[in-house]
């Protein structure tokens, strides 16, 4: 299972609330999976889905709200090799539904979110959870932090991210083809929403993942700075150890000051030593003495260099 699908799984198991918020639930899941026809009169309403967790729920909160048993329907979708569940209401109870959840309006259908139908904060993430059961997602987060809800109609997500926002998760939308999309990009926004959900489950995966990763990259930091500071050892190495050789040959070791030239056979005797590791050869030399002798060996060398013409 996918991480979206075992995340809604633990939303599906979590308690639905109050009457008022089974029904901001049920209306997101409407607005997001649903869908409305008039055939001879007749007006029915069907939810479809893919999770089969989010379809027992929905079948318990029309129960619930109504005390009837929604028709089930389930079709197998060959090309993607998964099921997918529907859920209708026909007639009146249909038109109860849809006028309760705030779908259908005294003006006919209504595409964004009733302010006085979501104003208590339980109903507000009620129906978040609702657009999240019906139309969201969530990518692993081994991968990337990125949480989205694919909405039909403009006013909805408008409607969606004004709430979220509201709750004091940030959040954006952007147009996808004929959808537009509700997205979170922050892990720490993703959890503050799923928390609010109830999917603790998931969250504790998350900060397992976001912890690994962050130790993951304190390790590849380190590993990536001694190399470079051991590359950079190494390269100043064979630097020295070039001008002490060029000194030795066109002027020899033996005409420079006994401080340079013990500096000079240290170098030559340990090749590899890091400064700290000459001045504990040297003895009573510090780290900066080392380096200082060994910068003069090298200016020695360029103007040997300079004066043969080279």
């Amino acid at each position: 299972m996918s991480f979206s699908s075992v995340t809604k799984a633990e939303i599906c198991r979590t308690g639905s609330g109050k009457e008022c918020c089974e029904l901001a639930e049920l209306s997101a899941v409407i607005h997001t999976a649903g869908s409305i026809s008039i055939s001879g009169g007749a007006f029915s309403l069907r939810v479809d889905t893919e999770n089969a967790a989010v379809a027992r729920r929905v079948f318990a909160l029309i129960k619930n709200l109504y005390g009837i048993q929604a028709k089930t329907q389930m079709q197998t979708n060959h090309l993607k090799h998964n099921h997918i569940y529907s859920l209708s209401v026909e007639r009146e109870t249909a038109r109860m539904v849809a006028m309760d959840t705030h779908i259908l309006g005294d003006e006919g259908l209504e595409f964004g979110t009733d302010a006085d139908f979501l104003s208590s904060k339980c109903c507000q993430i009620a129906f978040v959870r609702g657009a999240f059961l019906g139309g969201g997602s969530i990518t692993n987060p081994e991968k990337r932090y990125h949480m989205e809800f694919v909405c039909g109609q403009k006013e909805f997500a408008t409607g969606l991210l004004n709430i979220i926002v509201k709750l004091g998760v940030p959040a954006k939308i952007i147009s996808r083809g004929k959808s537009h999309v509700v997205y979170l990009k922050e892990g720490d926004a993703i959890v503050t929403l799923l928390t609010m959900m109830g999917a603790h489950s998931s969250i504790l995966s998350i900060e397992n993942i976001r912890v690994l990763k962050s130790v993951r990259n304190n390790v590849n930091r380190k590993v990536n700075c001694e190399t470079g500071n051991l590359s950079k050892t190494v390269n100043a190495s064979v630097r020295q150890q070039e001008s002490i050789e060029y000194i030795r040959t066109h002027m020899g070791l033996e005409k420079l000051s006994p401080a340079l030239r013990e500096v000079a056979e240290a170098r030559m005797s340990y090749p590899e030593a890091t400064l700290d590791e000459l001045a504990d050869v040297l003895g009573a030399e510090s780290k900066s003495g080392v380096n200082h002798k060994l910068r003069k060996l090298n200016s020695i060398a360029e103007h040997l260099k300079t004066t043969r013409g080279e």
